[in-house]
């Protein structure tokens, strides 16, 4: 998974509002209460290589050959990577301090590229 963004937040509707570009941006509401907001974007990876693998499995490669087995398993770990590995997830919270009760580093929204 990419890092984690977490933005800092003064009260629910400061929340809401630095939320609502993610949500018109394509990020998911994951988890909502009144001390946090957990969006996520899902990545599937490129358009066109997806084109690409589906077009050898389908009409290049031979069903009785080894290589469209093989093409299948690169193709859905290909998938299954940008899936887990490369969404994004953004945490706005109001609270400053973890479970330890260490002092938690926030982005600046203004260096985050939405």
């Amino acid at each position: 998974m990419t890092k984690l963004i977490m933005l800092k937040a003064k009260d629910f509707d400061d929340m809401e509002s630095i939320a609502k570009p993610f949500i018109d941006k394509g990020y998911k509401i994951m988890s909502s209460d009144a001390k946090h907001i957990l969006t996520k974007k899902r990545n599937f990876g490129n358009r066109y290589v997806h084109i690409l693998f589906l077009f050898l499995i389908l009409f290049v490669i031979g069903y009785d050959s080894w290589m469209v087995y093989a093409t299948c398993i690169i193709y859905s770990i290909y998938f299954i990577y940008f899936l887990f590995k490369k969404s994004k997830l953004v945490l706005i919270t109001t609270e400053s301090k973890d479970t330890e009760g260490n002092l938690v580093e926030f982005d600046k929204i203004e260096e985050i590229k939405i």
